[in-house]
């Protein structure tokens, strides 16, 4: 049995460690470097930081360490406020967060307010209480060192949680409409509607589970700690895979959806504009389609005349500097027209441009790959080789001919 439970806290250790490193890349190292990719870094830190603490919980890992003991607390309200607005940023294209957003937050403040008293406690103090709840497993659920009656925190906690799912629930249920009558990029908006829909129901069964053994006061027969771990364990590892099978789903939606028309051939015209003037919405937080349009015709026109993409080490930052566009709205935006990230565009540009060199001149064949990909700005034969592999489905050699070696041309 204690073999057992070993294998079982290794398990959870390791995906708990495998959440942080996906959560650390999709926030710092991401390419697509967008806001609902940040979004889901913030969801996956906290429910990490849940997994791990709950999994301390059962060893006496608190007892030497009394004053971490509820140190990851508001960690367990703040997931709940970042799904939501992952969810919701998706489906609307946000780039940032709206004004009164930090109202979803307010729980996770108050409730963390309701155990400073425990905080301030010396730890011979924090000891006795933490033995109590040690030696009694379903003590924990009912979170003693709140200043508020017993098991009011986990409670608050499961109906915040309820809430915002069912929230997230109604809000797909009326884009699955949109994109139902949508024409753009509908295969690749669908595989992102479906991923919100797996992702709302591993949140929404996480509460409904938690209330249920709350509610019926069930954590006597059940361990709520392990319940929990193992749902917050499976939601992570499901979130990790899906993420590697389709990792297209960081762009969010894509195309703009604003501009979609409603025949109709299958509504009356009362309804029919009814659901026009809903799509015209355009949230605050999201771009606009003229600014999509304006800020497509800048990005294209500046490439094609002035190919900044040709210096090696082209960044967002330099892109963004050169437009006068702020790099969260370049960014989201480039998702959004290309259903690509920043260095999927330059990259796709400098194989493009090379195509046309040596259409036009084809003295460029006897370029060794090298000094092509150099003219093209890239800074490496295997960034050129993965560019021209993944936009044309060729290798370069196959792509820019046989070579001359006898008279290739190298760039010193």
């Amino acid at each position: 049995m204690q073999q057992l439970a070993d294998w079982y806290f290794a398990l959870v250790f390791f995906v708990t460690l495998l959440g942080f490193l996906v959560s650390g890349i999709l926030f710092f190292v991401n390419k697509t470097d967008s806001f609902i990719s940040k979004l889901l870094a913030g969801f996956m830190v906290c429910i990490c930081i849940m997994a791990l603490n709950s999994e301390l919980m059962m060893t006496k890992f608190f007892l030497n360490q009394p004053h971490l003991w509820r140190v990851a607390f508001i960690a367990s309200f703040c997931f709940q406020a970042f799904g939501y607005l992952y969810v919701r940023s998706v489906l609307e294209q946000a780039y940032k967060f709206k004004k009164w957003d930090f109202l979803l937050f307010f729980p996770a403040v108050f409730f963390t307010l309701t155990i400073v008293p425990f905080y301030l406690q010396s730890a011979a103090e924090k000891l006795v209480l933490i033995q109590q709840m040690i030696n009694n497993t379903s003590l924990i659920s009912r979170e003693p060192e709140s200043v508020l009656p017993l098991g009011t925190g986990p409670l608050a906690r499961a109906i915040f949680g309820i809430t915002t799912s069912t929230a997230q629930y109604i809000m797909l249920y009326k884009w699955k409409r949109k994109l139902a009558i949508s024409s753009v990029n509908q295969r690749q908006n669908l595989i992102t509607y479906k991923w919100l829909f797996y992702f709302t129901t591993c949140m929404a069964a996480l509460y409904v589970v938690a209330f249920g053994l709350i509610a019926f006061q069930l954590t006597v027969y059940f361990s709520i700690w392990h319940t929990v771990i193992f749902a917050i364990s499976f939601t992570i590892l499901f979130i990790i895979v899906y993420l590697l099978k389709n990792p297209h789903i960081l762009y969010g939606m894509t195309g703009w959806l604003q501009q979609v028309t409603i025949p109709a051939t299958n509504v009356d015209d009362k309804m029919a504009s009814l659901l026009q003037k809903t799509l015209e919405e355009i949230p605050r937080s999201s771009l606009t389609i003229e600014q999509g349009l304006a800020y497509k015709s800048l990005l294209e026109n500046h490439f094609q005349e002035n190919k900044p993409f040709l210096k090696g080490g082209y960044t967002m930052g330099d892109l963004s500097r050169e437009l006068s566009i702020p790099s969260h709205q370049l960014s989201a935006f480039i998702n959004q027209e290309y259903s690509k990230n920043f260095n999927e565009l330059i990259n796709n540009y400098r194989v493009a441009y090379l195509e046309n060199l040596v259409a036009v001149n084809p003295e460029y064949l006897h370029y060794t790959l090298e000094a092509l990909g150099q003219l093209a700005g890239f800074k490496s034969r295997a960034s050129f080789y993965a560019a021209v592999k993944k936009k044309t489905g060729l290798t370069p050699a196959a792509l820019f001919g046989p070579k001359n070696t006898e008279s290739a041309v190298v760039l010193s």
